[in-house]
């Protein structure tokens, strides 16, 4: 048995040594005969440089091994690019036929080379080639054309340029092994490739398809004659091994030739599936990825003709995902998505004719659940996105959807019905179009930057054609309770272009309002962690919340306001109207009326954020209050010369003032600079030590504690720590004076008196005026110098001074 097997093998490579042999004594005639076969299907100048025998390659059939074997068209020298241009072809021949002498070419493997198939601007192609010689023998007795029934390729690079129909196809073939066989219909072939696509252009000014992904197989192809149509059966090939579901066709019986490719992929990764399209689609999609693989599902189909770009339409599926894009996060994601290339029929597939649509859709932003029934991105050239949203959640869970440094909620609930149109590039300053009602109850937060909290909120904010307005809106912080309405006008389009051109107008109304409470709107913000530390959080801030800390900063706010009581440190008003605006550089109020003091006052003036320190600035007509208690609630102005305790009287001025303020909003001390010009009627000075001290000095009879007046106006000027006093004659219960001079705070008095000794108690029945100044200057006339003394106290001195 063993020497039967072992004498039938060294028959077989005897014969095989054999025919090595014949191969080489018939090298010219069988290279011929190859070249013939090759001729018979290619219609150009074929060249075969040289033919070797393969001995080992296809042990125990016959090979033989072509090398640099090139095919080039007539106007290959115009152009440059050869049909084929391989360096190595092998061909297995039919070994029985060879026997007969006859060349029966049955395997043809290309290696190392290059296949590029021409086409120039003008419509010229070297692709005629491919067509075959013209066949003259129609003759019955005419020997059909062999076969070839397999076929490999090997490290060739295959190119298809269109320049007349702007394609560009380019494909580096790693491998692909293929079988080939005749049918009734035409033929059926099996490739296996491992194929790198270079470059998928359909229109080279949209970029490739799948550029740089792997193909590999296997793949069934049909081709049917009477239509001329190459069918792709339905089966799974692989993109850099993310295996695709894939069906089409090919049909070149049209002009042009159609095409048509179905794909379907179970669970591919969004990152992974945006690459398989043309870069301006992919671009679009890059600001978006999921967490979780995708189902989806692409139909791609067009013709092979001049600026054709396919069109495509692409479903998904996203059930439980996770969404992040464009500086956004989304929790428990489900929706189903489409894209499509052709909105419109007849309109060309391009990006102004695409669409982008989302159905069904839910998800957590930072635990706040949305929903929208549908969510579409129109035209990505100029992308247009539209939507309704609607939500329902605690308000708790707004403080790190919006930032813990801006806002942070502790109770209440909001509900959103929104129908937004508008931008999808976060760069564009363009606003869109706002519809719908945002309803907050029972709401309680605290704004961070000012430290400023608010409980018992209620509000309806409704978007209005641009325009939001603020409606039954009920606060209360502290003992201050509000009710308001407003306005924000075209807040759509400079909330992101222009948020310091943004005007918020209030109505404010208000049984009682605790300016005490709101002392951190009149000093500077307060500072939170920088954009760098932000970014260490779960997320970056959304755009929409970075304006709206802009906006809050940067707009202005005018207030129309009615309140029944205001306090602030020892000021206490009622029936208070005022105009008001606020500023990113303070507050001004203008035509501020109120009832305090037991008088009326009208005031206007300003609190200025500076660099240096705030400043304030007051216009003040005060009319017919209680002296006392003015001097009491406005803190003796800075000044502890003339305090509260010191005077009585019905009091009227006219105030100009400036000065600076502290962090506390309290006055600065020694900053105010103005004037005040005042008339006192029915007053008293009590206690005031100067005069007292007079009193110990010349007037030991005299009450100089309790000094009483019908009238005293003057003007007084103050500078800083001094008050300048015009000219004044105090004329009194106790005696008459003559005041000029600076009265300084604490040092830089500078007063002189003049004071006649005679006792005003007997001019009191005298009611001619001309009379009475003459009786005042009568009798003894003391002359007094006010000035600092060494232990920091006024002294008086004798004498007019220097």
């Amino acid at each position: 048995m063993l020497i039967s097997a072992g004498s039938l093998l060294v028959l077989v490579i005897v014969l095989w040594l054999v025919l090595a042999l014949v191969i080489r004594s018939r090298k010219a005639s069988i290279l011929a005969d190859i070249s013939q076969q090759l001729s018979e299907r290619l219609n150009g100048d074929l060249t075969i440089k040289d033919m070797e025998p393969s001995l080992v390659r296809s042990f125990p059939q016959i090979s033989v091994t072509l090398k640099d074997v090139t095919l080039k068209d007539s106007l290959f020298d115009r152009h440059g690019h050869a049909l084929l241009q391989l360096k190595e072809v092998y061909v297995k021949v039919n070994t029985f036929a060879l026997i007969r002498k006859r060349v029966s070419i049955r395997e043809v493997s290309l290696e190392n080379g290059d296949i590029y198939l021409y086409t120039d601007s003008l419509g010229y192609s070297n692709g005629y080639l491919l067509k075959g010689r013209e066949k003259k023998d129609t003759s019955a007795a005419r020997k059909p054309t062999p076969v070839i029934a397999e076929f490999s390729l090997e490290n060739v690079r295959f190119t298809l340029e269109n320049q007349q129909k702007w394609k560009y196809f380019k494909f580096d073939v790693k491998r692909l092994e293929g079988r080939m066989h005749e049918t009734d219909s035409g033929w059926q072939a099996r490739i296996d490739p491992q194929i790198l696509i270079q470059d998928m252009q359909f229109n080279t000014t949209k970029g490739s398809y799948a550029k740089n992904k792997t193909l590999t197989g296997p793949l069934d192809l049909t081709f049917i004659s009477y239509n001329k149509m190459l069918r792709i059966a339905q089966q799974t090939i692989r993109f850099d091994q993310q295996p695709v579901l894939l069906e089409g066709a090919f049909i070149f019986s049209e002009a042009p030739p159609a095409f048509r490719l179905n794909i379907k992929a179970a669970g591919i990764p969004f990152k992974f599936a945006s690459t398989l399209v043309t870069p301006n689609i992919t671009a679009k999609l890059s600001p978006i990825d999921f967490e979780k693989p995708l189902d989806v599902e692409a139909e791609i189909r067009g013709h092979m003709k001049f600026r054709d770009t396919p069109y495509v339409r692409v479903a998904w599926v996203v059930r439980d995902n996770r969404l992040t894009g464009a500086n956004l996060a989304l929790d428990k994601v489900n929706f189903d998505g489409a894209f499509l290339n052709e909105l419109v029929p007849g309109q060309g597939h391009n990006d102004a004719n695409s669409r982008l649509s989302v159905y069904r859709f839910s998800a957590d932003y930072e635990s706040i659940p949305v929903t929208a029934d549908t969510i579409r991105v129109i035209n990505l050239q100029k992308p247009l996105l539209t939507g309704r949203f609607r939500s329902n959640f605690p308000l708790t869970r707004l403080t790190n959807a919006l930032d813990p440094h801006l806002f942070e909620f502790t109770a209440g609930n909001a509900a959103l019905d929104l129908q937004y149109a508008g931008s999808w590039d976060a760069k564009d300053t363009v606003a869109g179009a706002l519809e719908g009602t945002v309803s907050i109850s029972d709401g309680a937060f605290t704004y961070v930057p000012r430290n400023l909290t608010v409980r018992d909120c209620h509000a309806t904010l409704a978007f209005t054609q641009g325009h939001l307005y603020l409606r039954g809106i009920r606060a209360q912080s502290g003992a201050s309770r509000v009710e308001m309405d407003g306005s924000i006008l075209n807040i759509l389009n400079l909330y992101f272009s222009a948020p310091e051109k943004i005007v918020l107008n209030w109505n404010v109304r208000s049984p009682l309002i605790n300016l005490n409470e709101f002392q951190s709107f009149f000093g500077r913000r307060g500072k939170h962690k920088s954009h760098a530390q932000t970014r260490q959080q779960k997320h970056m801030r959304a755009r929409f919340v970075r304006q709206l800390d802009t906006m809050l900063e940067a707009s202005s706010v005018h207030m129309q306001v009615t309140v029944d009581k205001v306090r602030y440190r020892k000021f206490n008003a009622s029936n208070v109207r005022a105009d008001v605006q606020m500023g990113q550089d303070g507050v001004r109020f203008n035509k501020v009326g109120l009832n305090a003091m037991g008088g009326q006052m009208q005031l206007s003036g300003a609190i200025l954020q500076q660099p240096k320190g705030d400043r304030f600035n007051l216009d003040a007509d005060i009319r017919q209050v209680q002296v006392d208690q003015l001097f009491y609630a406005f803190e003796n102005f800075g000044q502890d010369g003339i305090t509260a305790q010191n005077l009585r009287g019905v009091f009227s001025a006219k105030a100009k003032l400036t000065g600076g303020m502290k962090e506390d909003i309290s006055i600065q001390p020694h900053s105010m600079n103005g004037s005040v010009s005042f008339n006192l009627n029915r007053g008293a000075l009590l206690d005031f030590k100067p005069l007292v001290n007079v009193g110990k000095f010349i007037f030991r009879k005299r009450d100089m504690s309790n000094i009483t007046f019908d009238n005293i106006r003057n003007t007084l000027d103050i500078r800083g720590n001094k008050i300048y006093i015009h000219p004044m004659l105090i004329a009194s219960s106790v005696l008459n004076i003559e005041v000029e001079g600076t009265y300084g705070i604490p040092k830089g008095t500078d007063i002189k008196l003049k004071v006649p000794l005679r006792n005003p108690k007997k001019d009191e029945l005298v009611t001619d005026a001309d009379e009475l100044r003459k009786r005042r200057k009568s009798g003894i006339v003391v002359n007094l110098h006010a000035v600092d003394g060494d232990d920091g106290k006024v002294k008086l001195k004798l004498g007019k001074g220097d």
